[in-house]
């Protein structure tokens, strides 16, 4: 059987990212490509500014 092994600085680099966390900014975006991707679909295609807009509608933020 072959034993699989993960690089060290991998397991750092995971670490670190733990510790760090999401910034508001970072947490935004991966917001937006989440919403943007699960409704899109062949027929209907869902533009990040149009979650974006959607989004600002939702804050009050809307111009």
């Amino acid at each position: 059987m072959m034993m699989v092994q993960t690089d060290p600085r991998l397991l750092t680099a995971l670490v670190d990212a733990a510790k760090r966390g999401v910034s508001a900014a970072q947490l935004h975006r991966q917001k937006v490509s989440y919403i943007t991707t699960s409704l899109s679909d062949e027929k209907t295609k869902i533009t990040t500014e149009m979650v974006e807009r959607e989004l600002r509608k939702l804050d009050g933020t809307a111009a």
